[in-house]
């Protein structure tokens, strides 16, 4: 009897570990992916859709297509975790595994400022796209409310993309773009050369940086922080605070601050040996960036470890503990990249480098999103 591995979460760590296992094992396993969406969506585009370069079905496809590749597709909401059982709770009633992936990513909290736009999500990334449509100058200010949110670059991605929007609607020279962060510098935990990079960028274009900015309040068009500094704004795009999905967080699998333990070379549960957490449910806990590139070599490392178990040797891939991620500013283009090996051992910091720098580096991310759906879900 084939076994079953049940894959929770349709984004990507859980895409291309539902992939990949099946890849590996053929028919040996049964493949189950349970997600409460109809399509897979490809996130890094969402700003994208706020500035109207894609429209929403440019860049979803439908996760019934996976069928035509042996995985089934299950539509349905996880309601509760039972390890010890071996079971999950959904919708559409329980079901049972004999190897559970879990990467059903972060969850998005209520926003601090209700004025504020977000596109973190198609609804957010639409309802930008309609404020900037009747946008006619004025100051606009990008943020952050925690430190913890998927896609650590993306603040200053938006606040670059908005900049080049403004120039093209001709009301630049009627406004300001201000982007602020909790940390001392954009992307602080990378290292002086990348941050240096992006603020060398920013700069270019006119958009001014404020770290070590905690906002306290958003009230009468002003953002305040905690030490007393102000930034008023006529329009506000706000990085909504995350947590560990709630499933997750209520689960056996949960530590003490609401992140599944897991070990950290194999991401498998250290309370149940045939779970594994990949992705931003739990990548903050291992100081890993809550990313979609680090979850997509998560998923390909664990469905190698899975192969191994059933198969008794390791055929799989070895984890890449990089993460590149093409940074979009509209009109101009970074690609950092970022080993993290040492701080996977505790040794130490990333280890972080500019690969490329300029225009044409857009166009790599655009041949990506191709790629990315080719590959896995067309």
């Amino acid at each position: 009897m084939a076994t079953k591995v049940l894959v929770l979460g349709g984004g990507s760590g859980g895409l291309v570990a539902a992939n990949k296992v099946k890849k590996l094992l053929g028919d040996r396993v049964e493949v189950v992916l349970v997600d409460r969406n109809t399509h897979h969506e490809f996130m890094p585009a969402y700003p994208w859709v706020a500035f109207g370069m894609r429209e929403p079905e440019q860049i979803r496809r439908p996760l019934a297509n996976l069928e035509k590749r042996g995985i089934q597709y299950l539509q349905a909401t996880v309601e509760a975790l039972n390890p010890a059982q071996n079971t999950v709770k959904t919708s559409a009633g329980e079901l049972s595994y004999d190897y559970l992936v879990v990467s059903l990513g972060a969850e998005a909290m209520p926003s601090p400022a209700p004025d504020s736009h977000a596109p973190w999500s198609m609804a957010g990334a639409l309802k930008l796209r309609e404020a900037l449509k009747g946008f006619k100058g004025g100051r606009v200010v990008v943020g952050v409310s925690s430190p913890y949110y998927p896609c650590p670059p993306a603040p200053y991605e938006v606040a670059g993309q908005v900049e080049f929007a403004l120039k093209v609607k001709g009301v630049r020279q009627a406004s300001s773009v201000d982007v602020f962060h909790i940390n001392p510098a954009p992307l602080a935990g990378m290292g002086p050369i990348i941050s240096g990079k992006v603020l060398e960028i920013l700069k270019s274009k006119g958009v001014r940086f404020h770290g070590e900015f905690e906002p306290a309040s958003f009230e009468g068009g002003k953002v305040k922080a905690k030490d007393g500094r102000e930034l008023p704004y006529d329009l506000l795009i706000l990085v909504p605070p995350f947590a560990p999905n709630k499933v997750v967080r209520e689960s056996p699998l949960a530590g003490p601050q609401g992140f599944p333990e897991v070990d950290p070379s194999t991401f498998r549960s250290k309370k149940f040996g045939n779970v594994f957490v990949i992705g931003d449910t739990v990548n903050p806990a291992l100081m890993l960036p809550p990313a979609g590139v680090v979850a997509h070599f998560q998923g390909e490392f664990v469905a190698g470890v899975i192969a191994s178990d059933l198969k008794g040797a390791y055929i799989g891939e070895p984890f890449n503990p990089v993460a590149m991620c093409i940074m979009d500013f509209g009109d101009n283009a970074l690609l950092p990249q970022c080993s993290f090996d040492r701080v996977l051992a505790g040794t130490g910091m990333p280890s972080c480098g500019v690969m490329a720098v300029g225009k044409w580096v857009r166009v790599t991310k655009i041949l990506f999103e191709g790629f990315w759906f080719a590959t896995l879900i067309e």
